[in-house]
C-alpha cells in the first residue's frame, strides 16, 4: 500500500479538540487507502508541561551531560506520541508507537544532531501489522546506541526523513499557521499563503528566516523528491513544495534580526576567518573589498569575536542592532531592474541600506532593525502585492 507521512506540531496537538481534528486529518488518509507514519512535536510551547523548551528549562540551571539532556528532551515526543496513541484509538483507529531509536533513525551525535541515516526494517515490518504508526519527531539513536536529540525543526527533518526514506506518496506538516506565507503576518498586514514552491525556494525562504519549515527538512523532501505540504488542521489551501514548478519571480519577503555587523582590514580576513572557525562563530553576509571585507554575525556571537580579536590585537568596526531583509524569488539575481528599484525604494523611505548581496534566488539588504519592518513591509507591496498600501508606523 502507499504510506503517507503526517507530523503534527506541538500546538496541533495542544487540546482535545485540536486531537479530535488530527485524528480526522489521519482518517482522511486510510480512506484514500493510504498506510499512514504519524511524528508528532511535544504538545504545546514553552509553559506546556511537556514541551521541549520546558523540558529544557528543567536542564538549564544543572549541569548534565548531553546524551542525559537528551534523554530528558526525548520524553516530551513520546507523551505527545502516548496521548494521541489514545485518542486515536478511542475513535477506532489501530495504531502502533515505535519511538525514534525503534524507528532506525540514526544520527551524527547525542544532542543537537542531525539524521544521517534511517533502517527502516523495523517500519516496514510494524507496517505488516498495523496500516498506522506513531514517531515521536525530534529523536533517533547515536552510534553507541543511546537515545539522541535533534536540532531545532528536528520534528519536520524527522517527517522528511522518514518520507524520503519509505518513499512516502508525500509528507504533510501540520502547523498552527496556514501555510508558507509571502511574508511575516505580524508585519505586513497583506502577507498571503504561498501556494506552491520548489524545493530550492523554499529551502532558501526557511533558510532566511521563515519559520514555518526547516532548511534540513527541505532537504531531505530535495533529496528524496518527496512533495511536502505545509498548513493548518484545516487541511485546506496550505503550499505545496515540489510539487509544482512556480512561475513568479518574487514571492517571499522575509527577515533575520538581532545581527551585528563587523568590518575588518582585508588584510586580516584570512586570520579572523579561522579564528571565528576555531570558536564555531557563524559568518554571513561577507563583502569583500579590496581594502575592507564586511560580514555580519548574530549579536549573542559579538562578545567572544571581541575578545577573539581583541586578544590579537585586530581592529576592527562593528554595527550594531542591524537586520538582514531578503527578497526571494525565482532568477532573482540579475533579473534587470531589482536592485535598483529596491534601493530607491528603500532611500525614497530614508532607510539606510549598510550592505547589499544576491544570489540566484536571492537579494539580501542589510538595514537598522528600526528599518527592518517598514523594509519589510515597503518591499512587500512593491514585488509581492503591488496594491496601495500604507506602511505601518
Amino acid at each position: 500500500m502507499p504510506i503517507s507521512v503526517l507530523k503534527f506540531g506541538g500546538t496541533s496537538l495542544s487540546d482535545s479538540w485540536k486531537r479530535e481534528q488530527a485524528v480526522s486529518c489521519v482518517k482522511r488518509e486510510l480512506e484514500l487507502d493510504n498506510q499512514v507514519i504519524i511524528v508528532v512535536s511535544a504538545i504545546g510551547r514553552m509553559g506546556a508541561p511537556y514541551s521541549t523548551d520546558t523540558l529544557l528549562s528543567l536542564a538549564e540551571p544543572l549541569s548534565i551531560p548531553p546524551h542525559q539532556r537528551s534523554l530528558l528532551l526525548s520524553c516530551g515526543e513520546i507523551i505527545s506520541a502516548a496521548i494521541l496513541s489514545s485518542a486515536l484509538h478511542h475513535a477506532g483507529v489501530e495504531c502502533e508507537i515505535l519511538t525514534g531509536k525503534q524507528a532506525g533513525l540514526k544520527t551524527d551525535g547525542v544532542y543537537d544532531a542531525d539524521i544521517c541515516s534511517m533502517n527502516t526494517h523495523s517500519v516496514f515490518t510494524e507496517l505488516q501489522q498495523t496500516d498506522v504508526i506513531i514517531i515521536p519527531g525530534f529523536q533517533g539513536e547515536d552510534q553507541y546506541g543511546r537515545i539522541a536529540t535533534l536540532g531545532r525543526g528536528g520534528s519536520d527533518t524527522s517527517a522528511c526523513a522518514i518520507a524520503a526514506s519509505v518513499s512516502a506518496l508525500y509528507c504533510k506538516l501540520y502547523t498552527d499557521v496556514a501555510g508558507i506565507m509571502s511574508g511575516d503576518p505580524r508585519i505586513v498586514d497583506q502577507a498571503k499563503v504561498v501556494q506552491s514552491l520548489s524545493y530550492d525556494e523554499a529551502f532558501h525562504i526557511a533558510h532566511q528566516g521563515a519559520k514555518v519549515i526547516h532548511p534540513k527538512a527541505v532537504e531531505w523532501a530535495r533529496n528524496g523528491n518527496i512533495p511536502v505540504w505545509t498548513g493548518d488542521l484545516s487541511d485546506n489551501g496550505g503550499t505545496w513544495i515540489g510539487l509544482h514548478p512556480r512561475t513568479e519571480s518574487v514571492h517571499s519577503v522575509t527577515a533575520i534580526d538581532h545581527l551585528v555587523q563587523i568590518a575588518v582590514q582585508a588584510q586580516d580576513c584570512d586570520a579572523i576567518f579561522r579564528m571565528l572557525a576555531e570558536k564555531n562563530i557563524s559568518i554571513d553576509l561577507v563583502s569583500i573589498q579590496p581594502i575592507e571585507v564586511k560580514f555580519t554575525i548574530h549579536q549573542d556571537d559579538y562578545p567572544e569575536l571581541k575578545r577573539t580579536l581583541d586578544e590579537q590585537h585586530i581592529y576592527f568596526k562593528s554595527r550594531h542592532h542591524v537586520s538582514k531583509v531578503a527578497l526571494i524569488g525565482m532568477r532573482i539575481a540579475g533579473r534587470p531592474g531589482v536592485a535598483s528599484s529596491i534601493v530607491s525604494l528603500l532611500t525614497k523611505s530614508n532607510i539606510n541600506i549598510w550592505q547589499t548581496a544576491d544570489s540566484h534566488m536571492t537579494f539580501w539588504v542589510l538595514v537598522d532593525h528600526a528599518d527592518s519592518e517598514p523594509a519589510q513591509q515597503l518591499l512587500h507591496q512593491f514585488f509581492i502585492n503591488p496594491e496601495p498600501a500604507t506602511v505601518q508606523e
